[in-house]
């Protein structure tokens, strides 16, 4: 049994087509959690949520592309995971934004 049960939550993880973000994605995977990655380009998005569903099973992975510096991004990252999972458990707000 892990420490840390994530089963039935759902992470949101910006900055998470690579580094630490996508290190952190797949922590959380692991431990359970529905992770949807975030970065600013869908390709390297979807790679990653690929990688993760291979790994865990089909559907704990879906990748929406958004630039936290747009209010708009951001809302459409919210309303696509409520569309596809319906709830937000968890935000690990790992990208940055230069003004």
């Amino acid at each position: 049994m892990s420490q840390f049960d994530l089963s039935g939550k759902v992470a949101i993880i910006t900055g998470s087509s690579r580094g630490i973000g996508k290190a952190s994605a797949f922590e959380l995977a692991e431990h359970g959690a529905k992770v949807v990655i975030s970065s600013r380009k869908q390709e390297a998005c979807d790679a990653v949520a690929a990688e993760i569903n291979a790994r865990y099973g089909e559907g704990r992975a879906i990748a929406v592309a958004a630039n936290i510096s747009d209010k708009a991004g951001l809302q459409h990252l919210v309303d696509a995971t409520r569309a596809a999972f319906g709830q937000i458990d968890v935000l690990v707000c790992n990208a940055a934004s230069n003004p």
